[in-house]
């Protein structure tokens, strides 16, 4: 199987990706490599009849990484995760309410044999992972999402032109690459002068207000707004707690965009635009 190295970069782009798409109901499974063998999970059928055999897996919750969501999906079969060695890439389940993005990674738990020990919980070590009872040949290569900056970033950057704290939180936003690349962000609070190749100006505090109703993201994505809008536009934002649930990346970003605000350089890239 061919894996791909996992970084917070990877790891941020492959969330913010599926979200340019659209997509934002997430989840992951888990590859346990075990002696070149891979685990399998038994799953009752339709009306529990015929098992199916699948890959452990869960759901990505608001707040989570999806290195996040592998611990509880890992731990529900009575196992815990030495080591998180590979990207698998991603595989998508159109449902009838939405489409769901499952992303793979291989790894390594502390102890294999307790998966014996947990009650109620089938299962198969697959000796070929490519001709396993569970169909694992379809595995994907890597699908990486391009580290390429958000639409509008210049145009932001030039608006916010020499005021610090305007500079810190179009920065932040520009960084997190997420909303940036929501058609119902850009086209509701974002307003372009010109010909579109001047100046960006955010309504923040009509931004902050849709956070309440009509702009649906995770929690983390939110504690990032309300930051970032209090930078720029010196919107009021609860410190405790807009900076708990948030991923290494992001408070990278709020460090890199106090230092700015403050006016001392950053240490990292982040100053370099300015």
């Amino acid at each position: 199987m061919t894996t791909a190295a996992v970084t917070s970069m990877l790891l941020h782009h492959l969330v913010t990706g599926s979200h340019a798409e659209g997509i934002t109901a997430l989840g992951v499974e888990a590859v346990i490599e075990h002696d070149d063998r891979v685990l399998l999970i038994a799953e009752p059928g339709p009306d529990f009849t015929d098992e199916t055999w699948q890959l452990p897996g869960g759901p990505v919750l608001p707040g989570q990484t999806l290195s996040d969501a592998l611990h509880p999906a890992v731990a529900a079969i009575g196992l815990a995760i030495d080591e998180i060695t590979g990207y698998l890439g991603h595989h998508d389940h159109p449902g009838a309410r939405a489409t769901t993005r499952v992303f793979r990674f291989a790894l390594t738990v502390t102890d294999p044999g307790a998966i014996c020990r947990h009650a109620g919980t089938g299962h198969h070590w697959a000796e070929d992972p490519d001709c396993p009872p569970g169909d694992l040949a379809d595995i994907p290569g890597p699908v990486i999402t391009p580290a390429a900056e958000p639409p509008l970033a210049a145009q932001l950057r030039a608006w916010a032109r020499g005021i610090y704290p305007d500079e810190a939180g179009a920065e932040m936003l520009i960084g997190h690459a997420v909303f940036l690349h929501r058609a119902d962000f850009t086209s509701r609070f974002i307003s372009i002068s010109g010909d579109g190749a001047g100046l960006a100006v955010i309504d923040w505090r009509a931004a902050i207000a849709a956070l309440d109703d009509s702009l649906p993201c995770s929690g983390g994505e939110n504690r990032m707004l309300r930051l970032a809008a209090s930078l720029a536009a010196g919107i009021p934002v609860n410190l405790r707690d807009a900076l708990t649930g948030i991923d290494d990346r992001g408070i990278q970003l709020v460090i890199n965009a106090v230092l700015h605000a403050s006016g001392h350089r950053p240490p990292s890239r982040f100053h370099d635009h300015f």
